[in-house]
């Protein structure tokens, strides 16, 4: 049905003119919603309702996602295929976007262009290279970020397509400006911030619950995977007077048999909600987990056991995180350390700033 939804959206386009001020573009699996909505755009939406920018959503259909499809979305899938035979056929997606250009999309009109994930960069720009091309962020950006930095120099994927990036905090806009030698990213990022939920303190001390965000993903060697759950063993079992909830990636497929940690009394599984977490732990433990950043929103301090320092200590030399490893001391120190790490939430992901964001579409 979204196949055939798709088809009857763009073959009208070859002959009904739609124009548009803003087109939103994302992958299937962004869906994360309690209706299966995108709750990464669903503020910019409503920015653009409250103050009259029409736009069109178009989501692109993910065949390995389990997440559910938008029903008030345009589904993508017909271009999506096209696209595909069309790389197959050894065309370039800069190839492709001015095919589209003179075919299925040729009377869609916009201004501007909103992607999530830098998805369909190159076909968007060459559909129309007059449009403002925005990336908006939906994760962390570090300084050695694929995609952002190449060296000590922007993307040649982001500046050769102009593109503009959203960011969520002053901090990311200050780790890119600084990594990137050309200043490209100093002039062309821009810090709109993000819709912020109470954030309210949980704890007023520690109550002996740690949460553990666990990181045994495909994304390690079995090596690494297996120096993450000896590092944690450890610690589990140097702290018995804790009590640990262990939280697996949602990436986690039994790259690691958990039972060795499963098995141990003082252990239990976290509820799959973050909010409960949060509420029952007054302690966060991950190797490098972004749920730190959460955790700190709530004034939870975090402990970083990370023997994969080599690959991923972002926190320690990016995001510099105001806290050194010392359990006795965040016990001890409880609401200090508490206020310390909301301060530093706050330089990563501000309060969104409606009229800015309105003011870049103009």
């Amino acid at each position: 049905m979204k196949f055939i939804e798709s088809c009857f959206h763009f073959f009208k386009l070859l002959f009904i003119e739609n124009k548009v001020d803003v087109v939103f573009y994302y992958p299937q699996h962004f869906n994360r919603g309690g209706k299966g909505e995108n709750l990464f755009f669903e503020p910019l939406y409503q920015a653009c309702k409250r103050n009259s920018i029409s736009y069109l959503v178009f989501e692109e259909v993910d065949l390995n996602s389990d997440k559910p499809r938008d029903k008030d979305v345009i589904p993508f899938d017909f271009i999506f295929y096209v696209i595909l035979i069309l790389r197959k056929l050894k065309m370039t997606d800069i190839m492709i976007g001015k095919f589209l250009s003179k075919t299925f999309l040729r009377r869609l009109k916009f201004t501007n262009c909103i992607v999530l994930s830098q998805s369909m960069l190159e076909v968007f720009r060459s559909v129309n290279n007059k449009a403002k091309l925005f990336d908006f962020q939906h994760g962390i950006i570090h300084s050695s970020k694929k995609n952002y930095i190449e060296g000590h120099h922007v993307s040649d994927r982001i500046s050769s397509n102009k593109i503009k990036l959203l960011l969520s905090g002053l901090g990311y806009k200050n780790i890119l400006s600084y990594a990137d030698k050309t200043n490209y990213l100093k002039d062309n990022s821009h810090v709109i911030g993000v819709p912020k939920m109470n954030s309210e303190t949980f704890h007023n001390c520690s109550n002996n619950n740690i949460l553990v965000t666990l990181q045994f993903t495909s994304d390690h060697t079995k090596i690494q995977n297996d120096k993450l759950l000896k590092e944690l063993d450890e610690f589990i079992d140097a702290n018995s007077l804790y009590t640990f909830y262990l939280k697996n990636h949602p990436r986690f497929n039994n790259e690691v048999d958990l039972k060795s940690l499963a098995d141990k009394k003082n252990v239990k599984t976290a509820s799959l909600q973050l909010a409960d977490c949060f509420q029952i732990c007054s302690i966060h433990v991950t190797a490098y987990s972004t749920t730190a950043f959460e955790c700190a929103r709530f004034g939870i301090p975090t402990i970083f056991l990370n023997p994969l320092k080599e690959d991923f200590n972002m926190f320690e030399t990016d995001f510099l995180y105001p806290l050194k490893n010392d359990l006795n001391y965040i016990d001890q120190h409880y609401l200090e350390c508490s206020t310390l790490v909301k301060k530093w939430e706050s330089e990563y992901y501000s309060t969104f700033d409606e009229l800015k964001f309105i003011s870049l579409l103009k």
